[in-house]
């Protein structure tokens, strides 16, 4: 047997030799046919080699992906019975036993394999396709060990490849942490591993090598630094472990943290505390030995910018770290200020003792530290550091004195900066008080204690270079400094100094800084800040009445102004400020002129003194007024005039849950607004609150009451349904309406110009849930709404989002309003019979809790349902102070929605102050804020922020009648009142520009007047809480990453990155339900067969007994039963039953709803795919053609056959040739080619043709001769062994002719061609191949095939082909032996079966199908019913020129003969043109000199005529005749070569002499 099995190996390599020998390369055909040989036996297996050797980054993808493929198929099931390398290595020396021969070759041909993996895994040469599936595939044997062991030494190779990679691996590193460290047991190995090639590191690394590494002198070039940035970014890539959760840690491995090597003892090591403390004992040992390495600069200050939040929380016993985080602590510079964060967490949490921490942290206070990347972390930390109440008064005196001297030097921000930590420490620390306010008795300068010390005035005692703050001198010194900085260039600097002149030793009327809020500030955010800052009214005159003219008579004795009362006016002058106050005691006083300027005007008041001209001060001051005013408008300043009071509406319905929110968050924005003197200065925002109570109705009422008090602008309505109503009041009034709750997305700017809506609208939303159900993969739901505006439109634009991903809304529930329960449960049971089980419920908050509470009484929120909730639902649990757990017990599973908002400090301080907001409001229950309360907060500043706008612009309330209710009035309705708003098109205006950040984020609306950043919170409602697996934004679909963090990315909405957390589904399951099930309303499903007259085998009907089978029949009925449901159906034909029914009517019948599916020999074609979904192919197809065949007679001319007529021309004219060259070359020196000119062409032809059978006599002398007969010999050697070759073939084999030779021929002739009635051929051979109808003939049964094939195209209903599709014409050769195909298979498709669009039997039925082929009953189902008779003549049979030679076969051959031809030619005719020169040269020298000057006049005139005829005569002489006639030596050395007599060229030389 081990004979058997070596010889058939050594037979495989042969083969695989011969392979690659034709090809030097391996094509992808011959890579699959070595993988298939691979896995049928182990007589194959030296194809493992061959494929291994395409496993690198340079070999083709195509091919590397298929010898993957192969090889990890092979390799899987036997990783088992592989040994190990000790028992390969055992085995190897033991003997020659054949099984462990073979193990120890599988053992070698394995590491192979898995170095080879490791390379395209690592290599940057390798592309991402091969990267992603070698690293699975590795990955995939690391998971396969013996007993579901972790395989580490197999990750450990992979992790020291990655580490030791000289080029980037980040890529590979991605792939890792996206799909593998998710799971502990990779996490685990991964940090062992760490830990060994760490310590393997660091043993290798010099002490001049450390010193390199920290001083980067050898930068990029240094190996060691290059693997220590690997290392770092590994460990970076693996996430932080959750140690808080109780739930059980997902293992890639079967067994979890046990390796091959290890035997784990322990009866608890699959429970949560074991696995957390073996984490974090690897954990620990991993960094400790990362951090022993010499570590990079870069990657030092990266190690120490994250340990404190990275590393200390997950390590075993933080404190081993102290060594390292001192030693960084004591570098001093960045890296101390970098590693004061981990230094502080060991000292405050893990009891660390630092004695000098004090001095070191005062040492880094330096300038530089306020540029620092990282300041804002390290001045928390000093801030934190300085709080403790033990601190001693000279160690809080000097860190004072030391930042208020740094105060000097740095940029504004870190002023800022500065202050506030003073302002701090002076608070936490009243024994330093006295810095602030030191004053020294000239008198007495003996006071008693350090304070006490003589000191000079002016000098500072304090030394700022003193390193030790107990020696610095700070007691004795003050804070001048801070006084300095009153004068500081920056504004922001000057104004914050006065919050140290309050008393801070009283600490009830102080509070602390937040240094949060300055830490990181810079130039950039102080001038931004400065810019923004609104400056106070500068009124630059104050009037107790309007002036009625523009002077007053005093000012301009003897001139008249006109009519003026009396009046007093007082000038006050304060600061750059004038204010005038005219009016009299008798007059209200007046709103107030508001005038923003940047520059203010100084007035002094001087006294009343007339001047020549009549004119006194006051006119002066007057006019200077006016002048100042002019030149602020010159400057383009904005002057505004602003009323006391601004009346807005609000309508809500307050007995909601959304309505109770709202109205409390409404009111505490107006009260922020009106105590913020930054916005409306001068005039107060009231807002009056009306309940609509959901009535449209009491809506428009309320609506017009607030028009009769002159409001400006309404807040709401709550309600769509109501929104709809009163926005045409709004428009008609044109007072802008703005909604917080009103989330329609038909209620758009273009119909209703004044609506603003300032929450998101229902088409995000909707847009959010059509990306969750297409996430999960269902394709159809049911959507559960209130029929009323906001549920119809809501679910329409649900309905449009669906079907922009190809999905649809199988049933639509609708719940009339104010509907009871018993007809709401009537609705939800015919829901619950149709066959989606994904319901989306779009809903008011009471009548959605009645259907949750409906739904799980008909269990319908039980396991295989899924539940969707719009935002209804989030808004009424965050509002709700205790979760009922009856309530949250119905919608256990449940995914809903919440608007999301970002946690931004308005958010915060509005949450903080809630609860007391709450015993303010007198509403009487108790809620919590949500989402729209926030949105409804924000409303309020918006409209606040519009008004501003709208006032600075020169904007004023004022309202005219509107002419088109004069039309209707009279009778009890007071219309009179209402009255257009006229400044209501520049509110809105000012509205829509509006752009700030509220309590929810960015607040502006877009160009379509939607909030920008369209965002959804998805929330899983689990036991008694919420929880987010994820979110949704319009930026980039649905993510586990917050959308204010992907909005500072590119937007990335792939289906790769859509991601989210794992969902818990009803009946507490994490396994995603189906979505769907067969519906339960009695109904059976209505099968659509073909009633076909023809070929039986496949689909037959049997009138008498109505049964239906053939081999589609049992092929869809064996599918069916392996579902995992039960499904009723029925069969009915189609067709009448006389000849084949039209397949593309057939597939029409699931269109118009005859039928529910169609079964049968149904082809997949495109015009089908357009109207039905078809399963998985059940059997391949295609056209093919059939047509009569005979066997090729032989004849008289059969030995002309073996060469075509070119190839018969080519040879005999380069026969000719040959014959001619060589002719050419020995005519000098060779007798037998010279004489008479009819005997010199009989030899030339005679020469040339008897080459073919080597019987030429002629001697050859010339060299040239020789070596083109040599060539030319040998291409007729190989000419007429091919030729006998090919003509022995032609007579002894017996060959198949048929007229047809394929789909091109039969297209270009005219003779009819057949085809089956029904089936697509008719049409593709019309449309697709342009053949005429008139040529194609119908066949209805393979006796009329066989009839018309005999008749062929010459007789009455003969065809001379039938193009049918290829199992019907496999099951016709069958039986009929005279016929074959012809040509190849000329399209691709398959026969499944037909199911209405987006029908879900047709993912099952294909995955059923699938299931068949792999378990073998696919194929014993068409052996049953097709498997019978002689195997079908194919297209081998027949060839088009059967052992043809043609001359592209022997092209390279006559290329060398021509090419030797003509170098041989070339060469002679050189030799030749030398000796002629040569020759009359010497002729010219012989002459006698007399003659010479006459003779060679003559020579010359008689040269230039007979030249080229003396030049033939020469070369038709005889080589001898030359010699004789020539005395030059060289001439007769170069004649050697060529030489001969004359003939009749010479002949006629001399004839022509004479």
């Amino acid at each position: 047997m081990a004979k058997s099995s070596s010889a058939t190996a050594m037979a495989s390599a042969s083969a695989t030799k011969k392979r690659r020998s034709r090809g030097g390369t391996l094509t992808l055909e011959e890579v699959k046919t070595l993988g298939r040989e691979l896995l049928s036996s182990r007589a194959h297996l030296n194809h493992a080699p061959a494929l291994l050797a395409l496993l690198s980054p340079s070999a083709p993808l195509d091919l590397a992906l298929e010898a993957l493929i192969s090889l990890q198929s092979f390799f899987v099931p036997l990783i088992p019975s592989i040994p190990s390398s000790s028992a390969a290595a055992t085995a190897g020396d033991a003997g020659s036993d054949p099984e462990l021969v073979f193990g120890v070759w599988l053992r070698q041909r394995f590491d192979e394999l898995g170095a080879a993996l490791v390379e395209l895994s690592v290599s940057p040469h390798s592309d991402d396709a091969i990267r992603d599936v070698a690293l699975d595939a590795l990955m995939d044997f690391v998971k396969l060990g013996k007993d579901g062991k972790f395989q580490s030494a197999i990750y450990h190779k992979f992790l020291h490849a990655v580490i030791h990679a000289s080029d980037s691996v980040d890529p590979l590193l991605e792939l890792l942490g996206s799909k593998y460290f998710k799971y502990t047991d990779v996490c685990y190995f991964t940090y062992t591993s760490v830990d060994k090639i760490a310590n393997s590191l660091g043993s290798k690394t010099t002490d001049f090598g450390k010193d390199a590494l920290q001083n980067g002198s050898d930068g990029s070039e240094n190996k060691c630094a290059i693997f220590i940035h690997n290392m770092y970014n590994l460990l970076a890539h693996v996430p932080v472990m959750d140690y808080q959760k109780e739930s059980a840690f997902e293992m890639w491995s079967a067994v979890g943290l046990s390796s091959k090597r290890e035997k784990d003892s322990s009866k608890d090591s699959s429970s949560t505390a074991y696995i957390k403390k073996k984490i974090k004992l690897k954990f620990t040992k991993a960094w400790l030995s990362f951090l022993k390495l010499p570590l990079p600069l870069d990657v030092y200050k990266e190690v120490l910018a994250s340990i404190h939040q990275n590393v200390i929380p997950s390590m075993s016993n933080p404190a081993i770290l102290c060594d390292f985080l001192t030693r960084s602590y004591d570098i001093g510079g960045v890296i101390s200020v970098m590693a004061l964060s981990g230094l502080f967490i060991l000292m405050t949490q893990h009891g660390l003792e630092y004695p000098k921490f004090y001095e070191k942290l005062y040492a880094l206070l330096t300038p530089a530290v306020f540029m620092a990347k990282h300041r804002s972390v390290f001045l928390q930390l000093l801030d934190t550091c300085l709080k403790s109440s033990y601190l001693p008064a000279y160690l809080a005196a000097a860190f004072a004195k030391r930042l208020s001297r740094l105060a000097l030097s740095v940029p504004p921000a870190g002023a800022l900066i500065i202050i506030a930590l003073i302002h701090n420490v002076l608070r936490r620390h009243p024994s330093v008080n006295f810095l602030v306010h030191w004053e020294v008795d000239e008198n007495d300068s003996n006071a008693g204690g350090e304070a006490g010390q003589s000191k000079k005035i002016g000098a500072d005692p304090f030394n700022n270079d003193e390193a030790d703050p107990a020696k610095s001198g700070a007691m004795r010194s003050s804070l001048w400094e801070i006084d300095a900085l009153r004068h500081h260039y920056s504004p922001a600097v000057s104004r914050f100094v006065a919050s140290l002149e309050e008393d801070l030793t009283v600490r009830a009327k102080t509070t602390e800084m937040k240094i949060t809020d300055f830490s990181s500030g810079s130039y950039a955010t102080v001038f931004r800040d400065e810019v923004r800052r609104r400056i106070k009214q500068v009124p630059l005159a104050f009037y107790r009445t309007t002036p009625t003219s523009l002077f007053q008579g005093s000012d301009f004795p003897g001139w008249t102004f006109g009519d003026q009362s009396n009046s007093t006016v007082d000038t006050t002058v304060e600061g750059n400020e004038t204010i005038e106050t005219v009016g009299a005691s008798d007059i209200t006083p007046p709103k107030r002129l508001r005038v923003e300027a940047s520059e203010g005007w100084t007035l002094k008041e001087h006294p009343s003194n007339p001047l020549e001209s009549g004119l006194n001060m006051k006119s002066v001051l007057h006019i200077l007024g006016i002048f100042s005013c002019l030149c602020s408008l010159a400057l383009g300043q904005n002057v505004s005039m602003g009323p006391d009071v601004v009346n807005v509406g609000l309508l809500c319905a307050f007995n909601s849950t959304i309505g109770r929110v709202a109205k409390i968050a409404i009111a505490a924005a107006v009260n922020d607004i009106n105590n913020d003197p930054s916005i409306l200065s001068g005039t107060k925002l009231v807002v009056q609150m009306q309940d609509t109570n959901y009535s449209g109705f009491i809506g428009i009422v309320q609506a017009l009451k607030f028009m009769e008090k002159d409001t400006v602008a309404i807040i709401g309505p709550q309600s769509s349904v109501v929104a709809h109503v009163i926005s045409h009041v709004a428009n008609e009034l044109q007072v802008p309406l703005m909604s917080f709750a009103a989330t329609d997305a038909t209620l758009t700017s273009l119909q209703y110009p004044f609506f603003v809506r300032t929450i998101h609208s229902d088409q995000f939303q909707m847009a959010s849930v059509a990306d969750l159900v297409d996430y999960y993969g269902w394709k159809m739901v049911t959507a559960v709404y209130i029929d009323d505006d906001y549920g119809r439109n809501g679910i329409s634009s649900l309905s449009d989002e669906l079907a922009k991903r190809r999905l649809k809304i199988l049933y639509k529930a609708a719940i009339r309003p104010g509907a009871k329960k018993s007809e709401m449960a009537a609705v939800l049971v015919k829901a619950a019979m149709m066959e989606s089980r994904v319901f989306v419920l779009h809903a008011h908050d009471d009548s959605g809790l009645a259907v949750f509470s409906l739904a799980y009484n008909l269990t319908m929120t039980s396991g295989g349902y899924v539940w969707i909730a719009t935002d209804w639902l989030s808004a009424v649990l965050d509002s709700s102070p205790r979760l009922d757990s009856g309530l949250l017990s119905t919608m256990q599973g449940v995914l809903t929605l919440r608007q999301h908002t970002e946690n931004t400090n308005r958010k915060k301080t509005l949450a903080s102050q809630w609860s007391t907001l709450v015993k303010e409001d007198k509403g009487g229950s108790r809620v919590l804020l949500n989402a729209y309360g926030l949105y409804a907060y924000d409303t309020v500043w918006m409209l606040a922020h519009a008004l501003d706008a709208f006032f600075n612009s020169g904007g004023n309330i004022s309202f005219s009648p509107d002419p088109r209710l004069h039309a209707v009035a009279g009778g009890a309705l007071n219309f009179e009142a209402l009255s257009v708003f006229d400044g209501g098109m520049l509110l809105l205006e000012r509205i829509r520009k509006v752009n700030f950040t509220g309590a929810t984020g960015p607040v502006k609306l877009d160009s379509d007047g939607n909030l920008i950043h369209p965002a959804y919170d998805i929330i899983n409602i689990i036991g008694s809480g919420l929880r987010t697996i994820g979110y949704w934004s319009n930026y980039s679909g649905l993510s586990i990453t917050s959308p204010e963090t992907l909005y500072k990315k590119p937007p990335n909405g792939t289906i790769e990155n859509q991601k989210l957390h794992t969902a818990i589904w009803p009946g507490e399951t994490i396994t995603r339900p189906r979505g769907w099930v067969f519906p339960n309303n009695g109904n059976e499903l209505r099968i659509g067969v073909p009633d076909r007259v023809s070929y039986h085998q496949f689909v037959s009907f049997d009138n008498q007994t109505g049964m239906v089978d053939g081999f589609c029949i049992d092929v869809f009925v064996a599918a069916m039963n392996l579902l995992p449901y039960p499904v009723t159906y029925r069969f009915i034909p189609f067709g009448n039953g006389r000849e084949n029914p039209s397949y593309t009517q057939l597939i029409n019948q699931i269109v118009t709803d005859e039928f529910d599916a169609v079964v049968g020999d149904v082809a997949i074609v495109t015009n089908r795919t357009k109207v039905a979904d078809f399963t998985q192919p059940y059997v391949g197809s295609g056209l093919v053609i059939l047509t009569s065949v005979k066997k090729q007679s032989s004849n008289g001319w059969a030995f002309l056959r073996p060469f075509t007529i070119r190839m018969w021309s080519v040879t005999g004219v380069f026969f000719l040739i040959v014959g001619a060259v060589i002719w050419l070359l020995e005519h000098r020196i060779n007798d037998e080619f010279r004489g008479p000119p009819v005997k010199q062409i009989i030899t030339v032809f005679w020469f040339s043709f008897s080459t073919l059978f080597f019987a030429h006599r002629e001697d050859t002398r010339s060299t040239l001769g020789r070596f083109v007969l040599i060539i030319w010999l040998s291409v007729v050697l190989i000419i007429q062994s091919s030729y006998t070759a090919s003509l022995t073939s032609i007579l002894t084999v017996q060959r198949l002719t048929s007229p047809v030779r394929g789909i091109d021929s039969l297209i270009a002739s005219d003779e009819p061609i057949g085809f089956q009635a029904g089936s697509f051929a008719e049409s593709y051979l019309v449309h697709e191949l342009g053949v005429s109808p008139s040529r194609l003939r119908k066949l209805g049964s393979p006796d009329e095939y066989k009839a018309a094939l005999d008749l062929g195209p010459r007789k009455g209903g003969g065809v001379v082909a039938i193009v049918d599709e290829r199992p019907y014409v496999e099951l016709f050769l069958t039986q009929h032996n005279m016929f074959s195909v012809v040509g190849p298979e000329f399209t691709k498709s398959g026969w499944g079966f037909a199911f209405p669009r987006d029908s879900p039997l047709t993912v099952d039925l294909s995955t059923a199908i699938l299931t068949l082929s792999e378990n073998g009953d696919l194929q014993r189902i068409h052996d049953k019913w097709l498997s019978t008779g002689p195997s079908p003549a194919t297209t081998a049979d027949l060839q088009q020129d059967p052992d043809r030679l043609h001359v592209q076969s022997f092209s390279a051959l006559f290329l060398i003969s021509g090419a030797a031809c003509v170098a041989a030619l070339a060469i002679h005719a050189c030799v030749l043109a030398r000796q002629y020169s040569r020759h009359v040269a010497a002729e010219q020298a012989a002459l006698p000199g007399g003659g010479a000057a006459g003779d060679g006049a003559a020579i010359s005139r008689s040269g230039r005529r007979s030249g080229l005829r003396a030049f033939l005569s020469f070369a038709d002489r005889r080589a001898p005749q030359l010699q004789k006639g020539s005395k030059d030596p060289a001439a007769l050395g170069a004649s050697g070569s060529s030489s001969g007599v004359s003939s009749f060229t010479s002949s006629n030389a001399s004839m022509s002499s004479r």
